[in-house]
């Protein structure tokens, strides 16, 4: 089953947007150690649609509908009526230059990254949407090292 909810393009909509996500795990029995992954991935691509996408009408809102998949949740963020930008294209932040060395950004897409099995991107320039889409199962999680397993030096 789909779940879908639009929420305005303001930073006050984290905390239904959060209502909304765990609302639909529990509905939908979605495994919720995924839960705290899904909200920061979807925390960190809505925060950067309100911030970076401007919006040709204020009142725009963003669209946020999930899907239980086997094993997990597919998410799909739809913002309107905005500009494109691939986020899945963005290049990686360099987490092995010395800080004084980084430039400033690009840490929650680097993030994402690690968090998610999938993630894509879509845009339509007919109708000014972009759309990203991202899959997390349990599959995708590494599991724990086993602690009873003997360590060698």
């Amino acid at each position: 089953m789909t779940a879908a909810r639009r929420f305005g393009r303001s930073f006050e909509s984290l905390q239904q947007i959060f209502e909304f996500t765990s609302e639909f795990f529990a509905r939908q029995g979605v495994d919720p150690r995924l839960l705290p992954a899904v909200d920061l991935v979807v925390e960190e691509l809505f925060t950067n649609m309100v911030k970076y996408g401007i919006a040709a009408d204020p009142g725009t809102e963003v669209r946020i509908e999930m899907a239980a998949i086997d094993g997990g949740v597919e998410v799909v963020l739809t913002d309107f009526g905005v500009d494109p930008f691939d986020v899945t294209a963005a290049p990686d932040a360099d987490t092995d230059l010395p800080i004084e060395q980084r430039r400033p950004g690009g840490l929650g897409l680097h993030l994402i990254r690690r968090l998610v099995d999938s993630w894509g991107y879509e845009y339509s320039n007919e109708r000014r949407e972009s759309r990203i889409t991202f899959r997390k199962t349990l599959a995708g999680t590494p599991a724990p090292e086993d602690e009873s397993k003997t360590k060698e030096a």
